[in-house]
C-alpha cells in the first residue's frame, strides 16, 4: 500500500513538472516567424520569409487565444477549376491559385483534393447576390476561365473566435 502511494506521487510529480516544462519551452519559444527572422548566433545568417500575411495573423492569434475556432456558416463560393487529370490537376490548381491570389488578394481561395478531382473555390460570400458580383470581376479579368467560373453553395467561415 506504502508503495503504491508512493509510486502514484512520484507519478504525479513528473506529470506536472513535465507539464510545466511545456509550458515554459513554449512561452520561450513565441512565434515561428520570429524565430526564424533572427540572425543565427554562429553564422550570423537569417531567413526571409514571404508568405501572405494572413499566415502570420493565424498563428499569432492561435498563439495569443490558445487556438482558434472558426465559426462556419451556410454562403457561397466561387469555383473557378476543377479537374480529374492525374498528372496535370494538381499542378494546373496551385498555378490558378497564385493567378486568383495575386489579382484578389484580399479573398480567401481555397484549393482542395476531392478524390478524383483538385478544386480551386474562392471567397466566403453570404449571399447569392455577392458570390455572383464577385463572378462578374473575375470572369472580366480571367475571360478564358469564364466556362469554369460557378457558383457553389458551401460551409463558409464567418470569422476566427
Amino acid at each position: 500500500m506504502k508503495s503504491i502511494s508512493f509510486s502514484l506521487i512520484v507519478a504525479l510529480l513528473l506529470t506536472v513538472g513535465a507539464s510545466m516544462a511545456q509550458q515554459n519551452l513554449e512561452s520561450k519559444q513565441g512565434n515561428i516567424i520570429e524565430a526564424l527572422s533572427n540572425a543565427d548566433s554562429v553564422t550570423n545568417a537569417t531567413v526571409k520569409i514571404y508568405q501572405d500575411k494572413r499566415i502570420e495573423k493565424l498563428i499569432s492569434n492561435r498563439h495569443s487565444n490558445g487556438g482558434s475556432k472558426q465559426v462556419t456558416a451556410s454562403g457561397y463560393r466561387v469555383q473557378v477549376f476543377s479537374s480529374n487529370a492525374q498528372r496535370t490537376g494538381k499542378n494546373d490548381a496551385f498555378r490558378i491559385e497564385k493567378q486568383i491570389r495575386d489579382e484578389f488578394p484580399e479573398q480567401a481561395i481555397y484549393v482542395n483534393y476531392d478524390s478524383p478531382f483538385w478544386k480551386v473555390r474562392v471567397g466566403d460570400f453570404k449571399t447569392q447576390a455577392q458570390a455572383q458580383a464577385f463572378r462578374s470581376q473575375l470572369i472580366s479579368t480571367f475571360p478564358q476561365m469564364r466556362s469554369e467560373i460557378y457558383l457553389v453553395r458551401e460551409q463558409i467561415i464567418i470569422s476566427n473566435k
